[in-house]
């Protein structure tokens, strides 16, 4: 969810939940960044399935 909010700002994560862990784990999500090297290695991973 991290990658997805840096990435562009305009994209609001929808994640599910089947139970209270499990929202718990979502909210924290949240609560801290990536750092820029950890997003560009994220990124660089993920460019083979990104809309070009």
């Amino acid at each position: 969810m991290n990658w997805l909010t840096m990435r562009d700002e305009h994209v609001i994560p929808i994640p599910g939940a089947k139970n209270v862990r499990q929202a718990q784990e979502n909210a924290g999500a949240l609560g801290w960044a990536l750092t820029t090297e950890e997003f560009e290695r994220i990124d660089e991973a993920a460019r083979p399935w990104l809309p070009r």
